[in-house]
């Protein structure tokens, strides 16, 4: 439990900091004073003044932070005193615009950053089934390979008499086999000889042995592995829209995770190994980005609208328009922590006794890997 409650420190910690330096840095870069930039929330632990009179602080929640910048986002439409220079409401709209989502532009940043670490250091499946080894991953119980005694990390080099050098040499010979099929395999230091019967194979799939081939890593130069870290910025973001789209369109309630659901899997990550918990910062600093920009009132991305209005329009909409919107906005957050709260528990409490078929278990005689789509290749 406690393992559990600093991984989901440890994770949010890094996402919120990075999002409010994003904030941070744009407010010194378009001159805004900044008055207190805060990790947390409720009591203040510990802070310190900056020359410049930013209040740095630590606060006891650590699971949010802010940063206040000088002056009223908006003026007061009855004001009479002008904003003061380094205030703000006195900036030009593109300057607001940059500043509210720049913190959002930082969470992406990390993504990157992250993917790009793990892919430079882990390196990148290969997909060319003609270089991967005719290696077992994986053996889906009941089909023929488990009966014949298949085991993981197998290394099958020859079928009925053909040598296999390759994942593409078994693909091939499958195709067009018919009748016993006599194996020949490395496991460890032995080489073992098994045979698989006619009537072991299933007659609506009679090529497939219920295999799945063991992924091989290749390393990667610093410069690509930054290109597919940018890359797969760009496809989650695009995969996630495209997704939401489709439940709108098809009226499907969206699979989202509300908070309970971010901590069961961060309490599922840190179990399963360093990477994938590294991993998975990554995947909600780009979540947390993402969502930011959304155009929704009291989100950086509704407030981008309103400077993005101003730029257009040459006035911003009045204070309580805004006030309006931002309500509502606050609203519809609310309902939407609590339908995915409800769907968190649904999912994570009451799991349906589904029957899971060897079918839906990745058995097919294909490459696991050998998805065209880089994305999917560096994780």
């Amino acid at each position: 439990m406690l393992l559990s409650v600093i991984a989901v420190i440890v994770v949010l910690s890094p996402i919120v900091i990075i999002h409010e330096f994003g904030h941070f840095i744009a407010c010194r870069l378009t001159g805004i004073g900044v008055k207190e930039f805060s990790f947390g929330f409720g009591k203040i632990l510990w802070h310190k003044k900056s020359a410049k009179g930013t209040d740095f602080q630590i606060r006891a929640i650590p699971f949010g932070g802010f940063v206040e910048p000088e002056g009223q986002m908006f003026v007061e439409d009855d004001s009479k005193e002008a904003p003061k220079p380094n205030e703000f409401a006195a900036k030009k709209w593109y300057a607001k615009f940059f500043m509210v989502i720049n913190g959002a532009l930082f969470n992406y940043v990390l993504a990157a950053v992250i993917f790009s670490a793990l892919i430079y250091a882990k390196g990148m499946p290969e997909t060319d089934p003609v270089k991967l080894p005719a290696q077992v991953g994986a053996v889906v119980e009941n089909y023929p390979a488990d009966k014949a005694g298949l085991q993981q990390d197998d290394i099958i080099t020859i079928m009925n008499g053909q040598n296999i050098s390759s994942w593409k040499d078994l693909m091939d010979y499958m195709k067009d086999r018919q009748g016993d099929l006599a194996l020949t395999l490395t496991r460890g230091t032995e080489t073992l000889n098994l045979t698989i019967k006619e009537q072991d194979f299933l007659q609506d799939k009679p090529n497939l042995l219920g295999i799945v081939v063991a992924p091989q890593m290749k390393e990667m130069g610093l410069f690509s592995s930054v290109g597919l870290g940018v890359y797969q910025c760009w496809y989650w973001t695009k995969f996630s829209l495209l997704s939401l789209w489709d439940s709108i369109t098809h009226k499907k309630a969206p699979d989202v995770a509300g908070p309970i659901g971010i901590v069961n899997i961060i309490h599922q990550s840190v179990h399963r190994g360093w990477l994938d918990f590294i991993f998975l910062i990554g995947m909600l600093s780009l979540a947390v980005g993402m969502f930011n920009l959304f155009p929704i009132p009291i989100l950086d991305g509704g407030y981008a609208l309103v400077y993005l209005w101003e730029g257009l329009t040459g006035k911003l909409p009045s204070t309580k328009n805004i006030m309006r919107a931002a309500n509502v906005g606050f609203y519809l957050l609310m309902l939407l922590v609590v339908y995915a709260s409800y769907a968190d528990i649904k999912r994570i409490f009451f799991k349906p006794k589904a029957a899971v078929t060897a079918t839906q278990t990745a058995g097919e005689n294909t490459p696991a890997p050998a998805q065209n789509d880089a994305a999917q290749e560096g994780k």
